[in-house]
């Protein structure tokens, strides 16, 4: 019986080694593009590209310059590479500008964890500094999004946060931190004069928080969700625009550890956004309560059931 029980339990340590080699092998043995960098990307595999030199029409929302870009990455890089120090790792960022990949992903090889941040994603007529700040969030979310991670092989677990949970993070914990010492006040004024602040997310934000700088960066993080959902969007050729206030009501049985449905990944980013526990309590590996809200505890800002089951 103990035999059996340690044959086990190296087997899913062998799934979870091969499961990271994988990845970084084909990282290391092939051109670095949106489908081989990682298991996943930001967005599912696809065939479209924003180049250099790209002109937005006018009205778009966003379509980063190349100094934009670099200023979001400075920050995740200033910000994000003690905390991942702290854990043991090297925080790498791949400045791919002239790539016109629209997508972003996250790798581990030995102790660099690597984010693959491309141009073509950044110049996207959808994705503002609030957008590409979430997207970066989102990666930073694989390393440090905690539970659930992505199924392994043979049972175990692979090092990466699921999708849903990278999301969740990215609201949850990163983008506070990104916007903490920002003039908000101001930059919140000119998304309303702009009407590019959702009213729904904005009296959510005001009901969860008493604090005015909590309700402002709550705002300033829905600002991003409206921002990539309308990737999505884009990507998927939907015709119904995403909204906060008409969440995804399916209830999976079963934590599903890919992309979900554009309304559902909306509804992550307003629920990390709106829920009240501090971005300096630490999310678990194991345990998905930890540092975060959990339904049945919580009225608002639990995990979405649209893709995760307790």
């Amino acid at each position: 019986m103990g035999m059996t029980e340690n044959m086990r339990k190296s087997t899913k340590s062998l799934g979870r080694v091969l499961a990271v080699a994988t990845c970084a092998l084909m990282s290391l043995s092939q051109p670095v593009t949106a489908a081989n960098h990682d298991c996943e990307g930001f967005l599912p595999p696809n065939d479209m590209k924003v180049p250099v030199g790209f002109k937005a029409t006018a009205g778009s929302p966003g379509s980063l310059t190349e100094a934009q870009f670099n200023s979001v990455l400075d920050r995740a890089q200033k910000l994000f590479g003690p905390v991942i120090a702290q854990e043991g790792g090297t925080l790498k960022i791949n400045r791919l500008w002239s790539d016109a990949t629209v997508n972003a992903s996250a790798q581990q090889i030995g102790s660099s964890w690597v984010l693959n941040m491309y141009g073509g994603l950044a110049r996207h007529p959808a994705t503002t500094e609030e957008g590409f700040a979430l997207v970066v969030c989102h990666e930073l979310g694989h390393h440090l999004g905690g539970a659930p991670k992505i199924a392994g092989w043979f049972g175990g677990s692979n090092w990466a946060s699921n999708e849903g949970a990278s999301d969740y993070y990215a609201n949850l914990k990163c983008l506070r931190s990104f916007y903490e010492q920002d003039d908000n006040k101001t930059i919140i004024a000119q998304a309303k004069a702009d009407q590019r602040l959702d009213a729904f997310a904005e009296k959510l934000c005001i009901q969860q928080f008493n604090n005015e700088k909590d309700q402002l960066i709550c705002m300033r993080n829905s600002l991003g969700g409206t921002s990539v959902a309308g990737l999505f969007q884009d990507l998927r050729k939907e015709t119904t625009p995403p909204d906060y206030s008409k969440p995804d009501t399916r209830r999976v049985t079963k934590t599903d550890d890919k992309h979900p449905a554009t309304q559902c990944r909306m509804d992550t980013y307003l629920a990390g956004s709106v829920c009240p526990v501090d971005k300096t309590v630490k999310l678990s590996n194991s345990d998905y309560r930890q540092g975060s809200c959990v339904e049945g505890s919580y009225n608002v800002g639990y995990r979405p059931r649209c893709w995760f089951a307790p």
